[in-house]
């Protein structure tokens, strides 16, 4: 927690700037005692909006290789198990919201389990987890956390859940060690001695009626060696080769020592050790990561939000100038000497009125006894500032006009594409660490899929035709050999966008050449799924046939060549 203290505290100014509280409370405390506007032009949302909604459009899927032959068939069913797996968990709206975790504060996080309480025989979920509920390795350097020795989520657990996954666990013991401790989801405030009897008497018991115990999850890596035997580079635990290296060594089997890496995992509760046991993924965390820019002096990572702050207050501030400026200056007022008019009440109330008539004393006018308030100029160059600081928040991102879609002038659209894709080669490293984690992910997900989901459940894959059939997932631990390749999804809106681009210009050429057109080209087209697939049906079911004259005038033809063959 000391590690990582700066950036929790400064990741929970980034989320309040995304959701508007862009004002520090010492300076909008200062406003308030003024009487002074302190007004929001929130610009780092919507900068924050179009870098997700390009991850939206660009949606990717994980498919999975083969390395050994005969593997193809097996390969092809776990990719379409991935799938269905990350249809059922909503893995997709899960990673959506991991990566916004990640383009504010820097590191976006998600677990994978299972999950036994909508479906008997399990699920497997993915779920979104709060950044600031996260601790890592301090030690890790690599891009997200690949070489981190441990990781842990600590969270607040209502009291019943706590029970009734533990009901053996001592609850005071539980909560003794962490009673009153931070959270550092929040901002630290100082506590008071009364706060315990508001509580009736008990930090850990909160506010009445949401009991919660602090539950730490914890993983981490384990050395231990292990032995390749044999031509076949068998591999043995240390155990088992003690038990075997006399024999191995008289008859001259060569091995090697190979030392290797599990993983572990605990659950903690104050001083109460809830479980321990192995990871469900022995390989690694299932607690996976997205990370942006590392901050190599603190070994932490931020995102986006950290170069908009300055350039969103700054111009919050000028703007809040300006209004006060402007509500402070005079508005038509006069100055006038007490000898100028009779009754200076006569005056103020007839002064406003364009159809009055107002006495005044003689020389009083051409004595300049009476003068209008000068009105308050506004500092030079404040207006520019403020233009400057405005623009500067989407600016100091890369994010262009182009892509934000508010380029308000006339340009070609091939110029426009260009610096739109310019201004994503800027923010590729969000999408780099978004890649990564997908090929992390999808070696855990495909661990699940062999060693934890049931055997012959159906599974909803699509055909060579484009027609959706249910088989059978068998598990088959031989076919653990694969290469995890992440592709831009032929389904995702960008990419359906510039195929059919592509087609319409293809199209009259490839008709030229007689070229038949398969059913499959619908699925680019613009048109809604359903209606695609009934249309793909339609056209195979209604394929034109011959003739019958014909068909039997090639019969005879085909005969006619097969006897001059012979």
């Amino acid at each position: 927690r000391d590690h990582s203290s700066e950036w929790r505290n400064e990741a929970h100014d980034w989320y309040a700037m995304v959701s508007g509280e862009q004002w520090e409370a010492d300076a909008l405390a200062k406003l308030k005692d003024q009487q002074r506007p302190a007004v929001v032009f929130n610009r780092i949302l919507r900068t924050i909006n179009a870098i997700v909604g390009t991850q939206v459009s660009n949606r990717q899927e994980t498919r999975y290789m083969p390395r050994e032959l005969g593997d193809v068939q097996v390969n092809e069913i776990l990719t379409a198990a991935a799938e269905w797996a990350r249809d059922n968990a909503d893995a997709e709206d899960e990673e959506t919201d991991a990566f916004r975790d990640m383009c504010i504060t820097g590191m976006g996080w998600t677990e994978t389990r299972m999950d036994f309480e909508r479906e008997p025989d399990g699920d497997v979920a993915i779920e979104r987890i709060d950044p600031l509920e996260m601790y890592w390795d301090p030690g890790a350097r690599k891009q997200n956390l690949g070489d981190a020795r441990w990781i842990m989520h600590v969270r607040l657990m209502p009291i019943d859940e706590f029970e009734g996954r533990w009901p053996n666990a001592d609850v005071d013991l539980a909560g003794a060690p962490w009673e009153g401790a931070e959270d550092d989801s929040s901002k630290r405030t100082h506590v008071y001695p009364q706060d315990a009897y508001n509580y009736d008497q008990s930090q850990r018991r909160g506010p009445k009626d949401a009991r919660m115990v602090r539950v730490a999850h914890l993983q981490w890596a384990v050395s231990a060696d292990a032995y390749r035997v044999g031509k076949r580079a068998e591999k043995l635990a240390a155990d088992k080769f003690e038990k075997l290296r006399g024999k191995l060594d008289e008859r001259g089997i060569r091995y090697a020592r190979q030392p290797e890496t599990k993983w572990r995992r605990a659950f903690i509760a104050g001083g109460e050790l809830l479980e321990e046991d192995e990871s469900p993924y022995r390989a690694g965390s299932t607690l996976r990561c997205m990370t942006y820019e590392r901050d190599r002096n603190n070994g932490t990572w931020f995102g986006v939000v950290k170069a908009m702050v300055d350039p969103q207050r700054f111009g919050n501030k000028f703007f809040s100038q300006i209004l006060d400026i402007l509500n402070k200056g005079s508005k038509g007022g006069i100055m006038a000497e007490a000898d100028a008019v009779e009754d200076f009440r006569e005056l103020e109330s007839k002064w406003a009125r364009p159809d009055s008539v107002i006495k005044l004393k003689s020389g009083a006018l051409s004595g300049g006894k009476i003068q209008p308030k000068p009105l308050v100029k506004m500092p030079e160059g404040l207006d520019r500032l403020l233009a400057f600081s405005l623009d500067a928040v989407h600016e100091v991102t890369g994010i262009n006009l182009e892509h934000l879609g508010f380029a308000n002038r006339e340009q070609a659209g091939v110029l426009e594409h260009q610096r739109k894709q310019a201004g994503l080669t800027i923010i590729a490293p969000l999408f780099d660490a978004l890649r990564r984690y997908r090929k992390e992910q999808g070696r855990v997900l495909l661990h699940f899929i062999q060693n934890y989901l049931s055997d012959d459940r159906l599974i909803r894959i699509t055909g060579e035709n484009g027609n959706l059939q249910y088989v059978p997932l068998t598990k088959q631990p031989d076919t653990a050999k694969y290469d995890v390749i992440v592709d831009e999804a032929p389904t995702s809106p960008s990419m359906k966008e510039r195929v059919y681009g592509a087609l319409v210009e293809m199209l009259p050429t490839i008709g030229k050449m007689g070229i038949q057109l398969p059913p499959e080209l619908l699925d680019y087209a613009p048109i809604p799924s359903g209606l695609a697939q009934k249309w793909k049906e339609q056209i195979q079911q209604g394929a034109p046939q011959l003739p019958p004259e014909i068909q039997q005038e090639m019969q005879r033809l085909t005969e006619e060549n097969k006897t001059l063959k012979d």
